[in-house]
């Protein structure tokens, strides 16, 4: 596995508003291919991962038109300082969020909650960290 792992999140937005729920509006996947992340393509994506790696998220809509951003995170993986996602920009100019995973040897599954904001809304939705070695 390598160092990073990105987590793309991509939000059916029209259909988060209309529905005023994003549970079946949001698909997410990662990098890890067959390193044994699961639930890609559903919004409870399970990323494996390992002590020390950097999970970087970032976020798009099905509709190039919509705007949505990735605002917070709380939850189990940001209680138990797991890993701390913080917002940056890249070369691109596109903002992702980003942390280290600092398990310090603990090996588990993390439940973390992401908040998206859209239309002056916010929602989340809650994937997880699995740590293991």
């Amino acid at each position: 596995m390598g160092n990073e792992i990105n987590v793309l999140i991509v939000v059916d937005v029209e259909g988060a508003l209309a529905s005023g729920d994003l549970n079946s509006n949001v698909y997410l996947i990662d990098t890890n291919k067959f390193f044994g992340s699961y639930n890609e393509g559903q919004e409870e994506l399970v990323t494996t991962c390992s002590d020390g790696q950097i999970i970087v998220w970032s976020v798009a809509s099905i509709n190039p038109g919509d705007d949505v951003e990735i605002t917070d995170f709380t939850g189990q993986m940001i209680d138990q300082k797991i890993c701390v996602p913080s917002q940056s920009t890249i070369v691109t100019g596109a903002t992702v969020w980003s942390g280290r995973v600092e398990s310090q040897g603990s090996i588990a599954k993390y439940q973390y909650s992401c908040v998206l904001s859209f239309d002056g809304k916010a929602m989340t939705f809650d994937p997880f960290l699995n740590v293991t070695n």
